[in-house]
């Protein structure tokens, strides 16, 4: 088959659902700041977020060339002034990209793909959460999608694509259920929480 009617034939730039073990590769390939290696974990850092989670892909032309996981959200209030808690918000966990030079600025794309189509898709996904949901906000809905700036980051990528920052705080020291933040190793710590609010919330018929 020519290269030509192999491009016809299949997409070239494509999104595909991936198990969260293939989203971890990558993000330890890629050397994400939360997934490097140290002394507890010299192969690089897993992803360790105890809800659920959803993982994609993004191809060009059969490579592999960023990663997206969406996630619950870790505090179940998100931000009580906005009304965003843990059942109407959906927390864009990791966005990454490889290092090749072809995806250099391919991320501002990715997240428009991921606030667009792809955080519809958790609807429908896990019952038990689309049943608090409905029985919080009258029916399944997501009314926004977190995101968390890195420490030392300006969270430009946030800032000029809609999303407003809510807040700037540092993660969990550890202690009780809750392990440390690697993000308290970078830099001062601090991190932006971001968030995009639908013009309408996205609802079931969305998905």
């Amino acid at each position: 088959m020519s290269r030509q009617l192999s491009l016809q034939l299949s997409p070239v730039i494509a999104f595909y659902q991936v198990h969260v073990a293939e989203a971890e590769e990558l993000l330890i390939a890629w050397r994400h700041p939360l997934h490097l290696p140290d002394d507890q974990y010299p192969t690089g850092r897993p992803y360790r977020r105890p809800f659920g989670s959803m993982a994609f892909v993004m191809e060009d032309r059969g490579r592999r060339a960023a990663v997206v996981v969406l996630a619950s959200t870790v505090n179940a209030s998100v931000s009580k002034p906005h009304g965003l808690h843990r059942y109407n918000t959906v927390d864009l966990a990791r966005i990454a990209r490889s290092p090749h030079r072809r995806d250099q600025r391919c991320l501002r794309a990715v997240l428009r793909i991921a606030r667009d189509y792809l955080a519809p898709l958790w609807l429908g996904t896990y019952p038990n959460w689309d049943a608090r949901s409905a029985e919080l906000c009258g029916q399944p809905q997501i009314a926004a999608l977190s995101s968390t700036s890195l420490p030392g980051t300006p969270g430009a990528m946030y800032r000029f694509d809609g999303f407003d920052r809510l807040r700037t705080s540092t993660g969990s020291k550890g202690g009780g259920h809750q392990r440390p933040s690697a993000a308290n190793a970078i830099h001062d710590g601090a991190r932006g929480l971001w968030v995009y609010r639908y013009p309408r919330p996205l609802r079931p018929a969305d998905a």
